[in-house]
């Protein structure tokens, strides 16, 4: 019998530990075109490179990854996680990817972000969480505003895609602004 680790979960999606059987997901994702264009992916990665990444990124305290499960299908379709958390600034850098292109706009990433800042500041203690997103990727900024995101700043020309230099926001969301929408 495999017991089934859900280390946080919601109505249609539960974060659990990266496990093995993942990196298939991972691998798809960081070589599908789609997936590629949205996240600014450029460079071609085999399967052990993928499967080297993911564990340089989860063997270290500053990085805390999960797989994002569809609970339905009991199915992996993303990962999310926290990237140069600052243990003494009590400060996180929030990513979240949806591999799978069948499980876009459909709910998961904005129920995955939810669950993330809920753990971030009633687990972690964290005082803010940010993150960048391109200016035009006006889906990912709608969903992120749902979760209690604000825009701080633009990020001038800040990554070079598609032959043009883009423009990146910077979202954030604070302790305090979390709990006043909680009540």
């Amino acid at each position: 019998m495999k017991l089934q680790v859900k280390f946080v979960e919601g109505e249609k999606v539960y974060l659990r530990p990266v496990e093995e059987n993942d990196l298939h997901l991972f691998y798809f994702g960081k070589n599908n075109p789609q997936v590629r264009e949205t996240l600014f992916l450029f460079y071609p990665m085999t399967f052990e490179q993928v499967k080297i990444e993911i564990a340089s990124q989860t063997n270290t305290r500053e990085n805390l990854l999960f797989t994002i499960i569809e609970k339905e299908k009991d199915e992996p379709v993303g990962l999310t996680s926290f990237v140069r958390i600052d243990y003494v600034s009590r400060m996180a850098t929030f990513f979240l990817a949806i591999w799978n292109p069948e499980y876009w706009s459909k709910g998961y990433g904005t129920e995955a972000t939810k669950l993330m800042v809920e753990y971030g500041f009633e687990i972690l203690n964290l005082n803010r969480i940010q993150l960048h997103v391109a200016v035009e990727n006006k889906n990912a900024i709608r969903a992120y505003e749902k979760c209690g995101f604000k825009i701080e700043g633009t990020l001038r020309e800040a990554m070079y895609h598609q032959n043009r230099y883009c423009d990146f926001h910077l979202m954030a969301i604070l302790r305090s602004e979390f709990y006043q929408m909680k009540h």
